[in-house]
């Protein structure tokens, strides 16, 4: 019996650690699986180091295996993101339990996962948006009408993403996967450490704060402004209704991002102007994403219609390439190593868009290096 946890480790802290020993102490476990976001996360922001080290992290904090979570899963909302890693851990047939860092240990939440998969809900989510809130705020309050605590428990982000989990894994079929909460670590948390890196040595432990020093003196900690430049020739060129053809462009965000970039000073300074009841800091910065990749909507769309092409590893131990070669084959997912491996149309979209994240990411770095997409795996013994 194996168990997953999926993550963005960035960076990888104290409570990270804890919720690991506490996965791979289940009963009977056989080892952790780790699916760990891309370059770009769930907040449309670049991770604070790649993927690579942070797979390294992870590997080091008890993971035996860690997989990708492709970019366009990882720079999305919840809902995509657990679907994204729901996917994964369903189709690689040897994952038999889920753990998820949750604020309120104990609340039914696969109860809820349930309501919220009832038939029904979504036109009262439908309902609520047209009023004119944001998604998440539609979501809680559509959720407390049909289900007691509900609206208190998604005001905490662990919360919600646990939620997120369950909703993916019974929506994907994948019900027989055990879920279990893990209450999470007070008064550390990734925000206040990327804020003030100083801060690292108390709350991250030596091994992260040693990658982490070791980034900094590489130049390899990402700052999101050299994005702005990018952003200012994207609009300089683009009308309307250009910007329209790109995924997650609608409901009039174009007009906003036209009207707003002229006075703004500064990637986060737009980010600011832009947001409203409708528009989160997160959800404009995903989109500005998009738009810097040039993903088209209507070949977006498809590629995720159609799922996870492929559950790519990042890194593994000695132990974990054993179970790889005892389960890769059974997989229902083609379990790969690189993305020149990436096959079929799908799979070659996802290679793609990965490989321009990537590049997109390194221009974040004070030493940049375009090449750093590679076919790299890190093995840790």
């Amino acid at each position: 019996m194996f168990t997953a946890v999926t993550a963005e480790f960035n960076p990888f802290h104290k409570g990270h650690e804890a919720l690991m020993n506490f996965a791979g102490n289940q009963k009977d476990s056989e080892g952790v699986i780790v699916i760990l976001s891309s370059n770009f996360t769930q907040r449309g922001l670049p991770s604070l180091t790649d993927k690579f080290t942070r797979a390294f992290t992870a590997l080091r904090g008890g993971a035996e295996i860690v997989i990708e979570l492709p970019f366009l899963y990882a720079c999305s909302a919840g809902e995509n993101f657990a679907r994204g890693a729901a996917e994964i851990i369903g189709r690689l047939g040897f994952v038999s339990r889920v753990v998820f860092g949750v604020e309120d240990y104990g609340f039914d939440i696969g109860g809820l996962a349930r309501a919220v998969n009832s038939e029904g809900f979504g036109e009262m989510l439908r309902a609520e948006m047209r009023k004119g809130v944001s998604y998440s705020k539609a979501f809680s309050l559509s959720a407390g009408k049909i289900f007691d605590g509900a609206y208190e428990f998604l005001t905490r982000p662990n919360n919600t993403l646990a939620l997120s989990y369950m909703t993916a894994l019974q929506r994907g079929g994948y019900s027989g996967i055990e879920c279990i909460g893990f209450p999470r670590v007070e008064g550390v948390n990734s925000g206040m450490i990327r804020e003030d890196l100083s801060r690292g040595s108390e709350y991250l432990p030596e091994y992260s704060v040693r990658v982490l020093d070791e980034c900094e003196r590489a130049g390899r900690i990402s700052d999101c402004k050299p994005l702005w430049g990018i952003m200012q020739y994207t609009f300089i060129r683009s009308c309307a209704e250009e910007l329209r053809r790109f995924y997650g462009i609608d409901e009039g965000i174009e007009g906003l991002f036209l009207r707003k970039w002229r006075e703004s000073d500064g990637f986060e300074d737009f980010v600011g102007r832009c947001v409203c009841a409708r528009y989160t800091r997160a959800h404009i910065r995903r989109r500005l994403v998009y738009l810097m990749l040039g993903l088209e909507r209507s070949e977006t769309e498809r590629a995720l219609n159609e799922g996870v092409p492929y559950a790519r590893v990042l890194g593994f131990t000695g132990k974990g390439r054993s179970i790889l070669r005892e389960y890769r084959k059974r997989a229902a997912i083609p379990v790969i190593t690189g993305l020149k491996y990436a096959e079929g149309a799908n799979g070659k979209f996802f290679a793609e868009t990965e490989r321009r994240a990537s590049m997109l990411y390194e221009l974040t770095m004070l030493k940049s290096d375009m090449s750093r997409e590679s076919n790299k795996v890190l093995q840790f013994a």
